[in-house]
């Protein structure tokens, strides 16, 4: 497939939303020991017993891994002091696809960061399926500053030359294109490979404790999207590095499934013929609908859903047993942190070691509480605590 058709199909997983089934968890056992007149006897009642306050404390609860954060991270990962307090005002462009995902909290996080700082803000909406018009029309009003999100310089190659020549970086999220301003025009990227690793190891490490160690995973794959291919390999790599009695599976399915509502039949009949799996990873919302329908239709019960990236409707089926575990992932924050990375850019600084890692701070949610919590701010977690306080006192406001 060609640079632009992963553009489109990348573009796309970026709005999706999904529901889950919350099924059975694990169980224990327990045994106890009688006297026995043979030492054998003895060895082997005390072995069965050992055995069997092994297996209660794996069902137990046990951390074979060591546990991703269940509760919102507080932490605030940006310190690096800046140069100029409060920063010199820009006049900053946010190209805002016309999805679902860009239109809400991640449009309010650099709506509210201009806002903080006093730029001069305007966010123009767009067709992702032609961003480079989206591009153009931003270079012709000549910005200090452009954000933009899903979309690779490959898909506005032409204009991603002419902001190189006007001097106009280019602040990026979820795309695999590493920064290289001389070159694509791209100055940071949240979210890349690194970041998204990130969160698919934290939602299998919460697998493998969940499962007491013994999970049999499916993950459910779209191999077109670069970035979904470096999301399963972080997965692999979880579970071969920390859980040797794990198992993975994975089933690939195309765009056409997608768009066809193939993907739910072709789940249940895998799991059909692999009976033994209790956990699907999905690595992007829009392959999950449907799937708990056929699978109630095929008579398969026990398989817990998981994924990444999670939406207002997810967290509210998280309440409602549904969906087992999901992260969580900073909308609003995400707009704050290009913007610090903006200013940095026009003061001459190096970004962050957080900003150049990609990373966003994630955690997974897996309980009522949390999802509860979650949907009291709007079904979409904004961000560390007092992140907006933290941002503005670094940049001297």
């Amino acid at each position: 497939m060609g640079k632009l058709a992963n553009w489109r199909l990348l573009v796309a997983l970026m709005a999706i939303v999904a529901a889950g089934l919350l099924v059975t968890a694990c169980g224990g056992g327990s045994s106890s020991s009688t006297e026995s007149t043979t030492a054998a006897a003895e060895e082997e009642g005390e072995g069965a017993t050992e055995d069997a306050a092994s297996t209660e404390g794996e069902a137990a609860g046990a951390e074979i891994v060591p546990a991703p954060p269940t509760e919102p991270i507080n932490e605030f990962p940006v310190t690096e002091p800046i140069k100029e307090k409060p920063p010199a005002k820009q006049n900053v462009i946010w190209l805002a696809c016309s999805l679902p995902s860009c239109q809400g909290d991640l449009s309010l996080g650099y709506k509210n960061a201009a806002a903080a700082l006093g730029w001069g803000f305007e966010q123009i909406n767009y067709n992702p399926l032609k961003a480079a018009e989206g591009v153009q029309t931003a270079l012709n009003k000549n910005p200090d500053s452009i954000f933009i999100t899903g979309i690779p310089p490959a898909a506005f190659e032409a204009q991603a030359k002419e902001a190189i020549k006007k001097e106009i970086p280019i602040f990026s999220g979820f795309d695999l294109t590493a920064p290289e301003p001389t070159k694509n025009g791209i100055y940071y990227q949240y979210l890349n490979a690194n970041g998204y690793g990130n969160e698919a190891k934290k939602m299998s490490d919460w697998v493998i404790n969940d499962s007491a160690g013994k999970a049999h995973v499916l993950t459910v794959v779209v191999e077109e999207y670069p970035i979904l291919v470096s999301e399963v390999e972080s997965i692999e790599a979880a579970y071969s590095e920390g859980c040797p009695e794990c198992t993975l599976e994975k089933l690939a399915v195309t765009v056409e499934d997608v768009e066809g509502g193939k993907v739910p039949a072709k789940v249940a009949a895998y799991i059909q013929s692999h009976p033994e799996i209790n956990y699907i990873q999905f690595t992007f919302g829009d392959l999950l609908p449907g799937v708990e329908a056929a699978l109630q239709s095929a008579g398969i019960e026990g398989v817990k859903f998981t994924g990444v990236q999670s939406n207002p409707t997810i967290v509210k089926e998280i309440t409602e047993g549904k969906v087992a575990a999901w992260t969580a992932q900073p909308q609003q924050f995400q707009g704050w942190i290009s913007t610090d990375a903006a200013i940095r850019v026009a003061q001459g600084l190096p970004l962050t070691g957080y900003e150049k890692s990609g990373e966003i701070p994630t955690w997974v949610i897996d309980s009522k509480p949390a999802a509860e919590q979650v949907l009291k701010e709007g079904g979409e977690w904004p961000g560390p605590a007092g992140f907006e306080e933290k941002f503005e006192k670094l940049w001297g406001l």
